[in-house]
């Protein structure tokens, strides 16, 4: 008896286990499809709430086991934080962004009755530009630029450009720290080298850059009109401190350019006088790359008590393409203040320039210059040095 028992109970077991193991791989089965059944269940939920579940990419044939693999948090990429964050995604739409800059050092040595060697920083600086679409053809601007002092222990923080405005097809309005119009139609097209000091007859006495300006510009087939005010808060002059019009042509290669400036002048509460600026330039590429310009400015200085006087400046710039990366630059500048006595600060002067661009974010130059003055010590300044220029762009549609 006991012995058929015995076979009976080997026959039985291969039975059962196999009983056994059917159970389990149903109850994994079933499983396994409860887990699909909930992930179909939370997209269509997510799909309604107007987001993305980070598992909608996921292969709902895994097994189980590569299911609860999936539970576990996902690192941050920007893909998951653009999903976790729609509203920003579509305040940010047809947008593009640009973060810049430009190191400029050089080795300069300066001969003004005594030897000087020093590191010097031809304008250097980084900025950041953002534009965004509103409307079909309006777009939001926004520029801010600093200073980057290299010969001054690094200083970083002084700013350069710093306004915000409107571009529509009926011309363009910005507001802040901006280039004037006296620059940006004429004495742009003279700055060409690498020194903080440059256009040189330019320099002395012109703007580079207003503070609290208003600027417009439309820009008409071959036309450019441009018109700013500069409102300074003075309790002085409840108007505008300076206005400033200009307008340019171009057409092909060729750019000219008028502008009138003025502005009034005051020692605290009392009106010196009023300056008046008329500025122009002409400037033409040719084809085989030479690039010429030249700017005039005539300043009148009319004085409540004091003698008026009339003053002018004066920029030339040739740039001539040797080979494929090299330009030999020269230059010619005049300042007249129109004061006839020692305490004029009238002078001439030249530069030459030898660049060598060996890629388009690369330049490295050797230049002379020599500036003579009427009442001063004349000086000239032998500089070397390298400019990096760099950009990031970013566009999101």
């Amino acid at each position: 008896m006991k012995g058929k028992l015995l076979i009976l109970s080997a026959c039985l077991l291969p039975l059962l286990a196999n009983a056994e193991d059917s159970s389990q791989e149903q109850r994994i089965k079933a499983l396994e499809q409860r887990v699909m059944e909930l992930e179909q269940l939370l997209q269509a939920q997510l799909q309604q709430s107007g987001t993305h579940s980070p598992m909608m990419a996921q292969d709902t044939s895994q097994t189980s086991a590569s299911s609860q693999q999936a539970s576990k948090p996902e690192p941050a990429t920007s893909q998951t934080m653009q999903d976790k964050s729609p509203s920003m995604t579509s305040s940010l739409g047809a947008s593009q962004f640009t973060l810049y800059g430009s190191l400029r050092p050089t080795l300069e040595y300066r001969d003004r009755g005594k030897d000087q060697w020093d590191i010097g920083d031809a304008l250097s600086r980084i900025g950041v530009k953002a534009e965004t679409e509103f409307l079909p053809g309006w777009r939001a601007l926004a520029q801010g630029e600093w200073k980057i002092r290299i010969d001054d222990n690094g200083r970083f923080g002084e700013a350069r450009l710093a306004f915000a405005g409107v571009d529509s097809p009926y011309g363009k309005l910005t507001l802040g720290r901006q280039r004037p119009v006296q620059y940006t139609l004429v004495a742009e097209y003279t700055d060409i080298f690498n020194n903080a000091n440059s256009p040189f007859g330019y320099n002395q006495e012109s703007p580079f850059f207003v503070d609290n300006a208003l600027i417009y510009q439309v820009n008409i087939e071959l036309f450019t009109l441009m018109a700013s005010a500069v409102f300074d808060d003075s309790e002085y002059n409840s108007g505008a401190d300076i206005i400033n019009l200009g307008a340019g042509f171009d057409w092909q290669q060729l750019h000219l350019g008028l502008t009138w400036l003025a502005q009034d002048k005051y020692a605290g509460d009392i009106k010196q006088g009023d300056e008046q600026v008329w500025g122009a330039v002409a400037a033409y590429t040719w084809h085989n790359g030479i690039y010429a310009a030249a700017s005039y400015q005539r300043k009148e200085y009319d004085f409540v008590s004091a003698n008026n006087r009339d003053g002018d400046t004066f920029d030339g710039a040739l740039a001539l393409p040797l080979g494929k990366d090299y330009k030999l630059k020269l230059g010619y500048f005049w300042f007249k203040d129109g004061i006839e006595d020692f305490s004029s600060l009238d002078y001439d002067g030249y530069n030459l320039t030898l660049e060598w661009q060996p890629l388009n974010n690369v330049r490295l130059h050797l230049e002379y210059l020599a500036q003579n003055y009427d009442n001063r010590e004349d000086e000239s300044i032998v500089a070397a040095g390298i400019r990096y220029d760099f950009d990031l762009n970013w566009r999101l549609p």
